[in-house]
């Protein structure tokens, strides 16, 4: 006779948007954000061609020091804080920090120069000026053909 139905809610089901689809204020959002990182990038395009780098991303805090050709393995142009073994080739002495480095550089008349980053002239390692950065974990050094190329080569590196 009389069944009892369920206790149920119904759901109405909401009108849902489709989904990706594109309106019109989505356009003009994505036109408004194009347009501002255009014009940054125009900007800073501008601003860098005009008015140069900045002088914190191009020089560094590192301090420099002559050191001498005897503390300087001129085979790995590392710093080496001691005196270490040389070979004379025509009355000029090359240091290496051993044996197979000394002999290399016997060998390899290219090992014996190095190029200036001032002038980049072809530099005779045993006659240069040789400068080395004061941090401890660096060990690389720099050849110059003269004192002011080196005095020229630290101003330009160092921070002010």
């Amino acid at each position: 006779m009389y069944k009892k139905k369920p206790n149920r809610k119904r759901i109405k089901e909401k009108h849902k948007p489709q989904k990706n689809r594109i309106t019109k204020k989505d356009k003009i959002i994505a036109l408004l954000s194009f347009i501002g990182i255009f014009s940054a990038a125009v900007f800073l395009a501008f601003y860098m061609l005009f008015f140069g780098h900045s002088d914190v991303h191009e020089k560094s805090d590192i301090d420099y020091e002559f050191v001498a050709n005897e503390e300087v393995c001129m085979r790995n142009n590392s710093y080496r804080a001691e005196l270490i073994p040389s070979i004379s080739i025509e009355n000029r002495s090359y240091y290496g920090c051993c044996e197979s480095c000394t002999d290399y550089i016997q060998k390899h008349p290219e090992e014996r120069y190095a190029v200036d980053p001032v002038s980049e002239t072809k530099v005779d390692k045993a006659l240069a000026y040789i400068l080395h950065p004061t941090e401890n974990e660096i060990t690389e050094v720099y050849y110059f053909a003269s004192k002011e190329n080196a005095k020229v080569f630290i101003n330009e590196n160092t921070r002010l």
